[in-house]
């Protein structure tokens, strides 16, 4: 190229005076430069202003038109009024406020389709994240759709992954209550709590919620337990089986009883056994034990007779329906003994709790907080017997279990401290 250029400079010089008379060697340079070196000449670039660069890239953003997205809208319209048509009644208010809603769409579009336009940006945004579990010519597909206005494709991959996700959810909180199940078995009530309550978030149902609720209640986490046992009751009320649902009501009672809101205790107890009376009759062994519970709650607002009645009666149907070698049979037999310690008739009540813990023992066996438990009530009733010495020993092992099995501030570990520090010798 260069070579090229001298050769056509030399020729201009040459024969300047003849191409343009009179101008000489500079009007040969000036011709060379106009028609041969600038033609050849790299150009200068442009330099742009990021604003401008952004103002003439191509956008990937989602383009519905107007008349495109009128045209959808009034699809759908037309389809809304097709189902009106056949609707019911209870329906047709929700129908009639759906077409006035795209009857005002279709009127003013410019505000509703600068919206459909984010929002299929968003879900292009969100298909390209499913690139894991779908695809890549499926989620093409879906956005390609998107484009103009069509929401099936990308709605019915975000239904398989959530398909997904939902078995995996239910493996997990299947993982979880086996959890808590070892650590019940292994009679670790925090961890057991804490498992069960994890099993409960993920999958709220009927039996997560129970053992949920049941954990956090015997943990001391009363705040907790009071949330849990209002979902169980939920739950149960919408399964429709009026045993799961009786059996929810008395859980909450139970723990409505433990804050101290005796008056709602009281209701929940009430309706929990009217709902055991008609679907699983008053000789179930589960209504004895409402019953026993609810004697617990008489006791505590100060009607003491009617409390022993109602503890004397579950006794009864609890041992006609399971027999004698059964924890329930234990808790019966302890309450009873309590109460009449209650009254002032220790003697009385000593071999009620006496036989409640042989029983424990042959059941849930001596590392069990409810023995422990019992052993404390029958060890403070010794010790008002006089007899120091079992009552001592009796404290220091409930003590034990309660250390082991029990978070620190648990109030079965307090109250055992508690009647272990103030057990005196006799004046």
């Amino acid at each position: 190229m260069q070579e090229y250029l001298t050769i056509v400079q030399e020729w201009l010089i040459a024969e300047a005076r003849w191409l343009i008379p009179g101008t000489g060697l500079v009007g040969a340079t000036a011709i060379f430069v106009r028609f041969v070196v600038v033609p050849f000449q790299r150009a200068s670039k442009v330099r742009l202003t990021p604003d401008s660069i952004a103002a003439i890239k191509p956008s990937d953003e989602a383009k519905l038109s107007v008349t495109e997205f009128i045209a959808l809208r009034r699809d759908l319209k037309q389809d809304l009024e097709e189902e009106l048509a056949e609707a019911a009644d209870t329906e047709k208010a929700l129908l009639n406020a759906r077409i006035a809603a795209l009857q005002a769409q279709i009127a003013c579009p410019d505000e509703e389709l600068a919206k459909a336009r984010k929002r299929i940006s968003d879900l292009e945004a969100l298909l390209d994240r499913t690139s894991n579990e779908i695809s890549a010519e499926r989620v093409s597909e879906a956005k390609d759709r998107l484009k103009k206005g069509g929401y099936s494709a990308a709605d019915g991959i975000f239904a398989e992954i959530e398909a997904q996700s939902e078995l995996a959810v239910k493996a997990a909180a299947r993982a979880a209550y086996g959890r808590g199940e070892v650590a019940e078995a292994e009679v670790r009530w925090s961890d057991a709590a804490a498992a069960y309550r994890r099993a409960a978030e993920l999958d709220p149902s009927y039996h997560t919620l129970t053992k949920a609720h049941e954990f956090a209640h015997w943990s001391g986490d009363f705040t907790r337990a009071r949330a849990l046992g209002e979902d169980l009751v939920r739950v149960a009320g919408e399964e429709g089986n009026d045993a799961n649902t009786a059996m929810a009501w008395n859980d909450f009672a139970m723990t409505m009883r433990a804050v101290g809101e005796l008056d709602a205790s009281e209701k929940a107890y009430r309706t929990a056994l009217e709902l055991d009376r008609g679907s699983i009759g008053e000789d179930h062994a589960d209504y004895a034990v409402h019953l026993n519970n609810y004697a617990r709650l008489k006791r505590e607002q100060g009607a003491l007779n009617e409390s022993e009645a109602l503890y004397r009666e579950a006794l009864r149907i609890g041992r006609a329906a399971k027999g004698e070698d059964h924890a329930q049979h234990a808790n019966h037999l302890h309450n009873l003994g309590g109460i009449l310690e209650a009254q002032g008739m220790d003697k009385e009540a000593e071999p009620y709790l006496r036989e409640a813990l042989e029983v424990d023992l042959r059941t849930i066996g001596a590392r069990h907080p409810h023995y422990g438990l019992h052993l404390m009530n029958h060890a403070k009733v010794l010790g008002k017997l006089g007899r120091i010495d079992e009552a001592r020993d009796g404290l220091q092992r409930a003590v034990d279990i309660f250390s082991a099995a029990l978070p620190v501030d648990h109030p079965y570990r307090k109250g055992a401290y508690t009647a272990l520090a103030a057990l005196k010798e006799p004046a």
